[in-house]
């Protein structure tokens, strides 16, 4: 391929391509539907309508296998204009494109236009294309190409390749670039052929070629979910004749135009002489009306029109239940939907359970407030920043006119609470048990006190626990046998902030929960005087098992069969801060380890200052944990990617994993801590000198992804995925007093299920007609927690929780299962050890169930059952 020389830009596109669309709150079809047309938009010819099509196209591979591409063509635009810039040239213009230059802006990865805010530079509409494209083979790789005619004639032929590093081709010109479209295998780059088989372009424009569609994007032109994306994100312009966007299935032979909405069908293009007080319109057939405009806001920012409608006759048009998108009002800017205020979560106060699916509208706004919005819009163009002024004027401003909306209808009489709400003494009892069994360890520690003392630096202990089975691929220990060479390693960091001694101890904890101390050590970390991380080691011997009552030295009395555990502890300041268990059979035989699924992989961002608070602010560090697990028999070397938005923390950092006997507890292995002082952008740098690096956020206010990926280390495979979300500076809303989810009520039909936990696992819900609550009474003793509806509550957040937990690991992802195993149950006055003993042993369980492929359904049930009874039980007991 020597005549297509090329260029190899630095960076792990593919990763950087995941980053970026794991930032879209509604998913990568969302991305597909408003990122081409954005792009086609801005180059539009200056009050022309522009003209996009996106086509589905079959193609065969070069070993003759079914694939398809997807073309997203515009016409009616510029081109992707501008001359080849190579680094030199961006080098020279400290990387910024003057406003015509759109070819190097569509090549460039970060890259900013002159007089053009940075919005579009962060290659939203690069990874909306490479995203869905899916390139044979075990390793994910991505491709497209992209072809243009400019207005002098001039045809030019791209491509983008991630293998998974960043690759650009020099583009072909002309007739080469003609020639090469209509091939039948074009080779992109060394032995990488794509199936094209295409027209020229005849007009004008650009297109965008996706290669080895993914199954996802093919199923949504094929279902019509593509087109009602588009329709949501764009109907406002298409109403306004800006746009017109087609959909053509060739394999189905079927051609769609996206069409505005049935019910803004009748809706004026503009209009002027809006009041800033509407009047409702009955236009009759059970819809109604009410427009008003020119509504003032703060700082001289303006609403321009706001339209609400109420249809009767409407059903419910919604493709993602929890993030809804015409449910509401639709937030505008530019003529392009960007939120909608959900009519649940917003206006529930003022619009009646039974005429919510009726419920529509949107509001645009003067063309300089429109630009303030785009300032604080997301870089997915799916969302503002909910704690500006502005956002928060608006917001007021139409709760205020919904409020109006809803005395003209009438519907204001009779409603004193939201139908979706829960009672305040529901919610008490679903936070009392979701915090029973998910306060985590490091929320105890250090005191108060000691807080203040350390200036809120927090200690982090890790501990390992090493021993010999007596058959060493199983956990399995017969009376008189010996578990040999137990051995203890203790660590801390940052050493400096310890004040005391430490304790080491090593207990057995039988079947029925009950413990005894082995052995026990005093540590005084102290006097090593040292820095950073400090480390500790003990060697224990040997422990024989014995069936009567243990007479000498390391002998343990275990008088009966069953599943046990050897549990290594540490102690520091009258607390356990970290506890290592290894399970034990003792006279049975051990669960063989699950083929299919033997790594785990868990990720705990923790707000070392406030470790209560979900929200990290300026100047507050990033605690970062990232544990890996190896079920499986046979130790293993695996490969760690990880990275927050797009800084890299670990790129292929090697993992040795110490294989896991049949039946024992795996040991989980810290295979990256990192910290980070987070910085906001517009304030000035934080100059500690405390040897924490610095990271500066992408936003003020913004909501970071950390991503992390196991690999295979002979062929590069990903074999685990797990994400996990850091707030910076932002309110996470139902998150932020550290609940996993919240809980609400809903107006179900006649066969709703007792319990949802819907798919962003954030929001557990049951219908309030559901018979069983509605024959409950509501007991008022407040020192008994689980009487009438108080226990329906309990149960339902006891089943959510367990879906939280376990959903996840379905992926390899045990972020939230690992919160349930690391709760505390020193509490003075509560449920017994035994009884945490018990629960700890049936979530290992359930969890082996989540990992076995062949596991039995009817094992899995009967022991989430049993599951969800001893959580009832405990919480009975801590509740008082």
């Amino acid at each position: 391929m020597s005549q297509y020389p090329d260029r190899n830009p630095p960076s792990n596109m593919v990763n950087v391509v995941l980053g970026i669309i794991d930032g879209y709150r509604m998913g990568s079809l969302r991305a597909l539907a408003q990122e081409p047309v954005q792009n086609a938009k801005d180059a539009g010819n200056q009050g022309k309508s522009v003209d996009v099509e996106y086509r589905l196209l079959s193609r065969q591979a070069r070993d003759g296998s079914p694939c398809h591409l997807l073309t997203v063509t515009d016409s009616g635009t510029t081109g992707l204009q501008g001359p080849i810039l190579n680094e030199q040239d961006l080098e020279e213009r400290n990387y910024i494109l003057r406003a015509d230059e759109n070819w190097a802006a569509f090549e460039g990865q970060g890259f900013t236009k002159e007089n053009e805010d940075a919005l579009g530079s962060r290659g939203q509409g690069k990874a909306a294309f490479l995203y869905h494209s899916q390139l044979p083979g075990e390793q994910r790789r991505m491709a497209m190409l992209y072809d243009t005619l400019l207005p002098d004639d001039e045809y030019r032929l791209g491509a983008r390749y991630a293998r998974p590093m960043d690759r650009v081709r020099e583009p072909l010109f002309g007739e080469t670039a003609r020639l090469a479209i209509q091939e039948a295998q074009h080779e992109v780059f060394e032995d990488t052929f794509v199936p094209l088989g295409l027209k020229p372009l005849e007009q004008v424009g650009s297109r965008i070629i996706i290669p080895f569609l993914s199954q996802d994007a093919l199923k949504a032109i094929q279902s019509g979910d593509l087109v009602r994306w588009l329709q949501r994100c764009w109907w406002r312009a298409i109403q306004k004749e800006q746009l017109r966007i087609t959909v053509v299935d060739e394999e189905q032979g079927t051609e769609t135009e996206v069409a505005v909405p049935a019910w803004w069908g009748n809706l004026p293009r503009g209009g002027g002489g809006l009041r800033t007080k509407g009047k409702l319109e009955d236009l009759g057939n059970g819809v109604s009306r009410y427009i008003c405009g020119e509504i003032p806001l703060g700082d001289g920012h303006i609403i321009q029109r706001l339209v609400l409608m109420h249809d009767q006759n409407l059903s419910e048009d919604e493709i993602i239940h929890d993030h809804p998108e015409f449910a509401g009002v639709q937030l505008l800017r530019g003529d392009q939907w960007i939120e909608t205020r959900g009519v649940l979560a917003e206006y529930g106060d003022w619009i009646p359970a039974e005429q919510r699916q009726g419920f529509r509208g949107f509001v645009e706004f003067k063309r300089h407030t429109d630009a303030a919005l785009r300032e604080i819009e997301n870089s997915q163009h799916d969302g503002f920043n909910g704690r500006h002024k502005l956002f928060q004027d608006v917001r007021e401003k139409l709760r205020e006119k919904v409020r109006e909306f809803s005395e003209q209808m009438g519907w204001d009489q009779g409603i004193d609470t939201s139908p979706q709400e829960v009672s305040q003494r529901e919610k008490r009892i679903h936070a009392q048990f979701l915090q029973t069994f998910t306060q985590p360890r490091f929320s105890k520690i250090p005191s108060d006190d000691l807080k203040q003392d350390t200036g809120g630096i927090k200690i982090l202990w890790d501990c390992r626990l090493a021993v010999d089975f007596p058959y060493p691929e199983r956990a399995r220990v017969d009376w008189g046998q010996h578990i040999r060479h137990v051995y203890l390693e203790v660590s801390a960091e940052p050493a400096e902030e310890i004040l005391e001694s430490a304790t080491v101890l090593l207990e057995w904890v039988d079947a029925q929960g009950k413990r005894e101390e082995l052995w026990r050590k005093e540590v005084d970390f102290l006097q090593e005087n040292s820095h950073g991380r400090i480390h500790r080691s003990f060697e224990v011997g040997d422990w024989q098992l014995i069936r009567g009552k243990a007479k000498q030295k390391r002998q343990i009395s275990c008088p009966s069969a069953g599943i046990h555990r050897l549990r290594a502890v540490v102690e520091y300041q009258g607390e356990r801060v970290k506890e290592i268990s290894r399970t034990v059979y003792v006279q049975l035989e051990p669960p063989l380890p699950p083929e299919e699924k033997p790594f785990g992989l868990s990720i705990s961002p923790v707000n070392e200052n406030a470790p209560e608070q979900k929200r990290i602010d300026h100047g507050q560090v990033l605690l970062l944990q990232i544990n890996a697990k190896n079920r499986s028999t046979n130790a293993a070397e695996i490969y760690l990617d990880a990275r927050i938005d797009d800084e890299l923390l670990a790129d292929h950092l090697r993992v040795e994993l110490l294989g896991t006997p049949a039946g024992d507890t795996p040991q989980r292995v810290a295979a990256l801590t990192v910290r980070r002082r987070l910085l906001d952008p517009e304030q000035t740098p934080d100059e500690r000198q405390d040897g924490i690096p610095s990271m500066v956020m992408e936003e003020s206010v913004h909501r970071a992804v950390v991503v992390a990926e196991l690999r295979d280390c002979e062929n590069d495979e990903v074999m685990v995925h797990s994400r996990q979300t850091v707030y910076f500076q932002l309110d996470p809303g139902k998150r932020n007093s550290n609940l996993p989810f919240d809980i609400r009520q809903k107006q179900e039909g006649t066969y709703a299920p007792m319990w949802v936990l819907n798919q962003a696992l954030d929001e557990l819900s049951y219908p309030r007609n559901y018979p069983l609550w509605e024959a409950l009474s509501v007991v008022q003793r407040q020192r008994r927690a689980l009487q009438g509806r108080d226990a329906f509550t309990a149960e339902i957040s006891a089943n959510g929780l367990l879906e939280w937990a376990l959903r996840p690991v379905m992926d390899g992802d045990e972020s939230n299962f690992e919160q349930l195993m690391d709760v505390s149950w020193e509490k003075d006055g509560g449920a017994s050890d035994a009884l945490w003993e018990s629960y700890h042993v049936r979530l290992d369980k359930l969890l082996h169930h989540c990992c076995s492929e062949n596991g039995s359904p009817f094992e899995y049930s009967k022991d989430w059952r049993e599951t969800v009874a001893l959580m009832l039980e405990i919480f009975r007991q801590e509740a008082g």
